[in-house]
């Protein structure tokens, strides 16, 4: 009965996908040529394969578009409401047939329009109107685009236009390149920078000059492929791409972006995407390991004091990403610059860390929280530390008489 109850179990796991061993799923087969899935929080790469590979982005280049868009928003020097009018160029983009998105008319439009239609929609021709809205021209704004990928740690972007379309639609000469490091890279500091983009690109739908415009992303509520959490985030697709999609997802806790690049068809992204998805929910947990301003008992050797050791407290979090069920395996690592006697209440004195062996994006690396001094540590006495010193004096003669040489561990005498 037992070994049939084994058996059932067993079944039961294997159904679910998930390993018997460690009760997380199983690393995924992702039909992609390159593909990345990170914990947004701390930048710890979770799973990939060729992330480092320059490939066209297609349109998740427009990440970096509307990236500068909301910069420049923050520096007052747009604004949502400010309206604008298609050049010529952009006209004539928007009647070039499978390029256009909405179209674009000839009429006004609002910075906030065009940056939806750019994101929910994937419209080229807003992409590129914005760009000579913020640039004079989109040749010029590309400059600015490849500026900012190299002050993020993006060392692997290329740009070439404004919108990602291939270098034979966009008539501007060059490819864009990316990789799916830097893709995920870009999408951190989005929104870190600014967390309010999640609240666009989560949305199915928006109107855009009176149009209703259903978004590109078809993992959002009520879309064909709805995955719970999904926050949305960017598509791609050209010839030269195939099919591309840049995700946020968050279950409790735990938000992952993941970046699927030349997958075979609209739907191949999306199913690749869930697997990622799938496997980095039922696999990984966050785990803060200590809170802001947690008081840790008697972490601090200290020397010259009243006491050996004293109590710290944690001036920021300290969270990390670990497998589930490995919890215990990731013991605290303190490092302490000062640790003698006196230290003012409340002074920095260190470090503590979680040790990792994983893999982070640039610019990250293992999460570490500073550690201060609860109180004032004052020096002990002349006397209190004259003391110790004789007693850890005495201690190593001690040691010394009683520690075998090696004629006595031999068994032979001095004659």
């Amino acid at each position: 009965m037992k070994r049939l109850f084994t058996l059932f179990l067993s079944v039961l796991i294997l159904t679910a996908g998930l390993s018997p061993m460690t009760g997380y799923a199983e690393t995924p087969d992702i039909q992609a040529e390159s593909y990345i899935m990170v914990d947004a929080v701390t930048g710890k790469i979770l799973l990939a394969e060729q992330a480092d590979l320059s490939l066209p982005p297609a349109s998740m280049t427009k990440l970096m578009t509307l990236y500068l868009v909301r910069q420049q928003i923050e520096q007052k020097k747009l604004s949502w409401n400010q309206t604008v009018r298609p050049s010529g160029k952009v006209l004539k983009l928007a009647k070039t047939q499978g390029i256009a998105r909405l179209p674009i008319r000839k009429t006004t439009y609002t910075i906030r329009e065009l940056y939806d239609a750019a994101f929910i929609k994937s419209a080229n021709d807003a992409a590129v109107l914005l760009a000579e809205v913020m640039a004079g021209t989109e040749k010029q704004f590309v400059e600015r685009m490849n500026e900012t990928a190299a002050a993020l740690g993006m060392k692997d972007t290329e740009y070439a236009n404004a919108s990602g379309l291939d270098a034979v639609d966009a008539t501007l000469p060059g490819t864009n390149l990316m990789t799916a490091m830097d893709i995920s890279l870009l999408i951190i500091r989005y929104i870190q920078d600014y967390p309010d983009v999640l609240d666009v690109t989560k949305r199915s739908v928006v109107t855009i000059n009176g149009e209703k415009v259903e978004n590109s992303n078809k993992m959002l509520p009520r879309q064909p492929y709805a995955y719970s959490g999904m926050r949305g985030m960017k598509t791609g697709t050209t010839d030269l791409a195939g099919y591309c999609f840049a995700s946020v997802a968050t279950r409790g806790n735990l938000t992952l972006v993941s970046v699927v690049m030349r997958t075979k068809s609209d739907k191949a992204r999306f199913a690749e995407t869930k697997k990622l998805l799938d496997y980095g929910f039922s696999s990984f947990e966050p785990l803060t390991y200590y809170g802001k301003g947690e008081q840790i008992k008697g972490a601090l050797p200290i020397r010259g004091a009243k006491q050996t050791r004293y109590d710290v407290v944690t001036k920021t979090a300290l969270y990390v990403t670990v497998l589930k069920n490995q919890t215990k395996s990731h013991p605290p690592v303190f490092q302490f610059s000062k640790a003698e006697a006196p230290l003012k209440q409340g002074e920095i004195i260190g470090t503590v860390q979680v040790e990792d062996a994983g893999r982070y994006l640039p610019g990250f690396s293992v999460p570490q929280a500073t550690v201060t001094s609860v109180e004032k540590i004052e020096l002990a006495s002349f006397q209190t530390r004259l003391f110790r010193a004789v007693s850890a004096w005495s201690k190593k003669i001690s040691q010394a008489i009683h520690q075998p040489t090696l004629v006595n561990l031999k068994g032979d005498s001095v004659k």
